[in-house]
């Protein structure tokens, strides 16, 4: 399993290979995004899951979901936590 960290969130993944009946490989990965600071009790870590024909593939896809998931959630806050000063 791989661990990062993005902008707070611990970003967790992994892809398995998946062999196909027709004899082709099939790559899915699946991954969670865990809030680091001062976690408020209503957050639950986020899983995601795609698949995708190549190894690379499947990882950039997981990767790109799980970081755009992050920023969209970021971008939510600090617009409320805007709207909320004026």
């Amino acid at each position: 399993m791989t661990e990062y960290i993005y902008k707070g969130f611990k970003i967790s993944y992994n892809v398995e290979s998946l062999e196909l009946a027709g004899g082709g490989n099939l790559y899915k990965a699946d991954g969670s995004v865990t809030y680091l600071l001062h976690k408020p009790k209503s957050f639950a870590p986020v899983k995601f899951h795609t698949e995708y024909e190549s190894y690379s593939g499947a990882e950039h896809e997981i990767k790109k979901m799980l970081e755009n998931y992050i920023d969209f959630e970021l971008q939510s806050y600090y617009e409320m936590a805007k709207e909320k000063t004026r």
